[in-house]
Formats: C-alpha cells, structure tokens, sequence
C-alpha cells in the first residue's frame, strides 16, 4: 500500500506535485482552511482530499511536503509541529483518545522544500522536538549539525529545482528535489519509492546543506532574469530593445535564451521571489562570508517586488497569462512602471 502525502500548499508547484503523486497511487491529501476559491478549484481539480484540520493531516500522513512562498514558510513548520504535538499520544484525553484514530497516528516525515536560508532549516526542526533541540546553537556561518526531530517526526530540509511536474506523451517532466538530513533505515524503503517518484536526491545528512545548493542555484538564474528584466527595460526607453536581442542572439545564443525565457515566466511568481532574494543574501554573507551579498541580492529583490506591486505584470496567473507573454510587452511594461488600474 503506498504511503499518504499530505501537501502544504497546493499552488502551482503543490498542485504539480499532487498530481504526480496521485498517476502514481499516492493517496494525497491537505488542509483547504482559509483559501482562495481559486485554490480550492485547483484541489479540486486535482481530487485532492480535503481534511478539516492540521491535526488531522499529521495524524493520517506519512510524508508532508511544505511548498509555500517564503514569507510563510516559518508560519506553516509552527502551524505542523503545533498540530504534531497537540495529536502526541501523552497530550491526548480521555476523550480525544475514544475518538480512535488519534492515537494511531503515523511516523512523519516533514520535508520542508521552500527557498529559505540554511539557518532556518535548524530552526524550524527544533520545533519538531522542543526537549531534544533545546540546545541548538545556531552559527552566524550556519554551519548546521544533524539535528532531526526524534520525536517520531523526521525533520529534512530541502529545495525544489525546476518547473511544476508535467505530464507529457512520454511520461512526466520533474524538477529536481534536492534534500539533506537523516533518513531513518526502517522507514528506508517506502521513502526510496517515494524519492523515485519525486525525484528527490539526498545530498547531505547536514540540515542547510540543500538550502544552500538550491539558492545557490537560484541565485544565478532568478539573478540572471532581474539583470535581464533591468537591462532589457532600460534599452527599451532609448527604442534599441530589438537589436540588443539581436546581439545577444549573435554572440551570445545561450544567454538570450535564458534571459527571453526568464522575463517572459518570471511575472506571476515574481511575489515570491523577493523573498527568496532576500534568503539569497542572507546566504551569500553567513555561508559564503560575501559581504556584499545582502546588499547586492537585496537589490535584486527589489527588482521583483517592483513587478510584482508597481506593475500590472504582477497580476499574471501562470494558468492564464495575458501580459509579458513577449519580451517587448514585457520591457515595455516595466519600462514605464504601468499603473495597476
């Protein structure tokens, strides 16, 4: 029988995920309160079932992934290991134990794949297991130790590298999932199937060390979209758009590529981009010792919050884009900071 996964949250990555885990046989699951209609149409979309609550979703899941914009993702490991200690076998009543299932509640894996820095990795497992982490130190060179919950929560940290997965004719297109921390060995074998499926690739048994790779990643190609958008914008105010690409196009083939590509999907996800651009400088500083990286990825941020707030770009769904669908549209738009209205 294969294992429950529940996901947190399900918007365009999430629901990727989901579906890929359900052509699977995975049973998948997570918790709608609060959200959207527009959310609520993709979980149904997807038939994704809806539980009533955290603790519901800690009781029946083996494996829950967090996919969340970064800003949440502290909020949602709080939300998970609240509603994991609350359903612990010693803080049940009477009551809640008549209930049945409350008691039987599955060994967990949290995997928490959200572009944050690698500080937070060791933070957020210390929620898992208050008692065991209380000792944590955590180093301005965030040179974090093996610090899983032991809780019967397994903490591993992760990042998500690549497009939503993607059913195609000759199967399914899949980002790579990089993670690090402690697998436990009994519980080896159904995470294995799971990891295949996935894509998931252990990296280290250091909490951070996946963190760092992803943003790393990130850091040049979101990094190399903001020069693109700055760029790309600025040539256009003098008309002179077109033969840059052209030039780029010359001497440069693969650039162009990455760049056209790069400002023409960037503008529904730029929102969540500014954070990660943030969690890249922070990175660049306490692992890299770049003192010029918060300052320099700062700036960068900057560059995505202006699309996400200062132009109508930032109103773009992927799942139906109808501006800076071309690079033209696109530079044109943020060249003159278009009005919202």
């Amino acid at each position: 029988m294969r294992p429950t996964v529940g996901i947190v949250s399900i918007g365009e990555m999430g629901l990727g995920m989901a579906r890929l885990l359900k052509a699977h046989d995975y049973h998948v699951m997570t918790v709608a309160q609060g959200r959207s209609e527009h959310t609520l149409a993709r979980i149904n979309s997807a038939g994704i079932e809806i539980l009533p609550s955290d603790e519901d979703l800690v009781i029946q899941a083996d494996y829950i992934l967090s996919i969340v914009p970064p800003k949440n993702t502290m909020a949602t490991a709080q939300r998970i290991a609240k509603a994991y200690a609350y359903t612990s076998p010693q803080n049940q009543t009477k009551e809640a134990a008549r209930e049945g299932s409350r008691l039987k509640r599955n060994e967990l894996y949290y995997l928490e794949l959200n572009a944050v820095p690698a500080r937070m990795a060791a933070e957020m497992a210390s929620l898992f297991d208050a008692k065991e982490n209380s000792d944590l130190k955590i180093s301005d060179k965030s040179d974090i130790s093996d610090q899983s919950g032991k809780s019967g929560c397994h903490f591993l940290d992760g990042g998500i590298i690549g497009g939503p997965p993607q059913s195609t004719q000759d199967g399914w297109t899949r980002p790579s999932v990089v993670l690090s921390g402690a697998v436990d060995m009994h519980l080896a074998p159904a995470f294995e199937a799971l990891a295949e499926v996935l894509n998931l690739q252990l990296v280290s048994a250091q909490l951070g060390a996946a963190k760092t790779l992803k943003l790393s990643f990130s850091a040049l190609t979101k990094g190399l979209t903001a020069l693109s958008i700055m760029s790309f914008s600025t040539v256009h105010k003098v008309s002179m758009l077109p033969q840059l690409l052209a030039l780029l196009e010359e001497q440069s083939p693969r650039t162009a590529a990455l760049a056209t590509h790069g400002v023409i999907g960037m503008s529904p996800k730029a929102y969540r981009w500014e954070d990660e651009m943030r969690g890249i400088g922070e990175m660049l500083e306490r692992v890299g010792g770049w003192d010029v990286g918060g300052s320099a990825y700062g700036g960068i941020a900057a560059v995505y919050r202006t699309i996400a707030e200062d132009t109508i770009l930032g109103q773009e769904r992927v799942e139906h884009r109808v501006r800076g669908v071309t690079v033209d549209d696109a530079a044109r738009i943020i060249a003159s900071r278009a009005s919202m209205s």
